[in-house]
């Protein structure tokens, strides 16, 4: 009489912990698999192939047209700006990086597959989310680096420069390799929402670059939350404009616009059939 208060809550309580090591080990194993998928899929590569081609491509021509102009020109220049002004491709092709790691799988009926090794599909999801974020992460870091430094590079060829221990320019560089990583974040909860691989890219540009220019034809003030300026004029920025968002309030919302699209797609994702 006396063990059962005591035995059942410590039943109660035992549960919880071994449901939560079960979502753990079956988290890790579908990472393994995600990750897996993700680097040995032919689009991936390409992808990434044409990420890095691009990005240096456009931060060498946007670098080398900073160059020999008179000192006016150069007033309220940004060596930082312009040599990260490449990672503009980066966004928009981890971005699509981000669509192919779920709709590639509902194009290729691998969906089935996947969600027949782990049926948990907020785990599946959450996998996705790790492998997409984590790989993004350090792929938009190297690219901000490398971007920086070779823009730098070329301005010195006649145009103002700049330096990772001058303020600012270090937190520029590395939030733009963050932000690259949320653009692909945000390309993977577009894809979940849609599942088409075509209507979710049309979609990512529509909300990337076509809507800042859209709301830039009604009102600055709006057109300053549109991702894509908020990346161009207070992540990658220096010297912001007057009108940009803080860094913290740019964040905040490129997160919030994550999480939307993510919770979307997950609460889709749980309540379609593949």
């Amino acid at each position: 009489m006396t063990t059962l208060p005591i035995t059942a809550p410590a039943a109660a309580r035992r549960a919880p912990a071994g449901q939560s090591h079960r979502w753990r080990a079956g988290l890790r194993q579908t990472m393994r698999a995600e990750w897996t998928k993700l680097l040995s899929l032919r689009s991936t590569q390409w992808t990434l192939a044409i990420t890095a081609v691009g990005t240096l491509l456009v931060t060498f021509l946007a670098a080398h047209g900073a160059l020999h102009h008179s000192s006016s020109w150069y007033q309220g220049f940004d060596p930082t700006n312009q040599s990260l002004a490449g990672l503009a491709i980066g966004s928009l092709a981890l971005g699509v990086l981000g669509i192919l790691a779920m709709s590639g799988e509902y194009g290729s009926g691998t969906i089935r597959s996947s969600l027949g090794a782990m049926p948990r599909r907020g785990v599946l999801l959450s996998a996705k989310i790790l492998v997409v974020g984590l790989g993004t992460l350090l792929i938009g870091e190297v690219l901000s680096f490398v971007s920086f430094f070779e823009g730098q590079a070329v301005l010195r060829g006649g145009a103002p420069t700049a330096a990772l221990g001058q303020p600012g320019v270090l937190r520029a560089v590395a939030l733009s390799g963050v932000f690259l990583a949320l653009f692909a974040l945000l390309g993977l909860g577009i894809g979940t929402v849609i599942r088409h691989t075509a209507g979710a890219v049309a979609v990512f540009a529509g909300v990337t670059f076509l809507v800042p220019i859209l709301f830039n034809s009604i009102s600055h003030g709006i057109a300053r939350f549109a991702p894509e300026l908020i990346f161009a004029n207070s992540i990658a920025a220096v010297e912001r404009q007057s009108n940009a968002v803080s860094v913290t309030i740019g964040v905040v919302l490129m997160l919030a616009y994550c999480a939307a699209a993510l919770g979307l797609g997950g609460l889709l994702l749980n309540r379609r059939d593949a």
